[in-house]
């Protein structure tokens, strides 16, 4: 199946088991199971809607995102736990609450979305992030790893998903081996040495 075909399904799948769950809720509670088909169906599309809105919205943003809020709440607990609001009336203290956790969950949020990875390491010290660009740097071969001839095996596996440099100087130096006493042939496992 292809991936969009996978997500459709998924999608629909959903949805009729909201609607499902609904129907037995509400013929549990009420003798009647269509206010819940009903309701378990738009619940089952705004899920679906949501995640259509957040389609560009990575893993990676998420998490960040994620320790951001957690963040942005320790310290606005930190702050009301100060009892700066202690002689205010329960409602001005409720009003303050919301507005404190509010601000510095945003704040911590985009805050943390907006950092790149150097600075998380910053915040936790022993977690190192590997750069992105890591895969794509090609590597360079040199002549003893070419004689040896373990490469093509190394690359048959798939271990290696990096381009391969031959640099000019390494072919050089191999056409001297090839006109030398020493036979060097060239094979579909690599280069075999023959005396």
């Amino acid at each position: 199946m292809t991936p969009r075909l996978t997500v459709t399904l998924l999608r629909v799948l959903f949805v009729t088991f909201c609607a499902a769950i609904g129907a037995i809720v509400a013929s549990e509670l009420q003798g009647t199971i269509w206010p819940g088909l009903i309701l378990g169906i738009i619940f089952g599309l705004v899920v679906v809607l949501i995640d259509r809105l957040l389609k560009g919205f990575s893993l990676r943003a998420f998490s960040s995102a994620t320790f951001g809020l957690l963040l942005g709440l320790l310290f606005a607990n930190l702050l009301i736990a100060s009892d700066v609001l202690h002689y205010q009336s329960e409602t001005a203290q409720w009003m303050a609450r919301l507005i404190v956790y509010s601000t510095f969950g945003y704040l911590g949020m985009m805050l943390a979305m907006r950092s790149n990875r150097d600075e998380f390491s910053l915040i936790i010290p022993y977690v190192r992030f590997a750069r992105e660009t890591t895969q794509h740097e090609p590597l360079i071969i040199d002549t003893n790893v070419i004689i040896d001839g373990r490469i093509s095996d190394l690359c048959a596996t798939g271990f290696l998903s990096r381009s391969l440099i031959v640099p000019r100087s390494v072919l050089g130096e191999l056409q001297t081996l090839a006109d030398s006493r020493t036979r060097l042939s060239v094979t579909e496992a690599g280069v075999v040495l023959r005396f």
